[in-house]
């Protein structure tokens, strides 16, 4: 499956895809720790001196792996045609807690991604680039966020809460579940999604 393409003309498009990829890959496989430049090469079939041509080090083509992650998380949630802000809402809140009935099945695109997600976010604790990456996507997913809670709020779907205070309590209730997911068992998905239903249903729905 194709996660990186940018384009379809020339072959820089098509390396730096087969750079990601690869590097996407062995994070999921082996974890960031496990990451070379060296690895990646090999598993592309390419020199390492083809990967310095796009890419300063190691830290910079992971930089750009978490951009292109992110946008796929936008891309995921806020991209899809003809949904109502309560539509929209309730995607964002159970795109990524796994269905009971699926739990056992292959891991799908976005559970990849969350892994993604997860793993990268970790090491932003001690790299300022990450961090600085985090941020700029968190800032872009509360300003859609909060424009989807305001669209709801006109429409009469929602309740008069506060959009922006109500999308920063969403968010961080989406990466708890994504690093409980990501690092325990204990995570009981339809017990899970119940209590998102009854939260909406409480809290922000007419």
């Amino acid at each position: 499956m194709t996660y990186f393409s940018d384009s379809a003309d020339a072959d820089r498009h098509q390396t730096q895809q087969a750079i990601l990829e690869a590097t996407h890959q062995i994070l999921l496989e082996s974890g960031y720790s496990e990451i070379s430049i060296s690895r990646i090469a090999d598993r592309v079939g390419i020199s390492k001196s083809v990967i310095y041509h796009y890419y300063d080090n190691k830290e910079s083509l992971l930089a750009e792996l978490l951009d292109v992650v992110h946008r796929r998380f936008l891309a995921k949630i806020f991209e899809q045609e003809d949904t109502t802000p309560r539509e929209e809402l309730e995607r964002f809140l159970t795109l990524f807690v796994a269905a009971p009935s699926v739990s056992c099945q292959p891991e799908t695109e976005l559970t990849q991604l969350a892994k993604t997600y997860v793993e990268l976010r970790t090491q932003s604790i001690s790299n300022p680039d990450y961090r600085s990456i985090f941020t700029e996507s968190e800032n872009r997913v509360k300003r859609r966020l909060t424009e989807t809670i305001e669209e709801g709020i006109e429409r009469g779907e929602f309740k008069p809460v506060n959009p922006e205070r109500t999308s920063e309590h969403i968010i961080t209730f989406v990466a708890g579940v994504l690093f409980r997911q990501a690092t325990t068992d204990s995570v009981d998905s339809e017990q899970l999604n119940s209590e998102i239903q009854e939260q909406l249903a409480d809290r922000i729905y007419v």
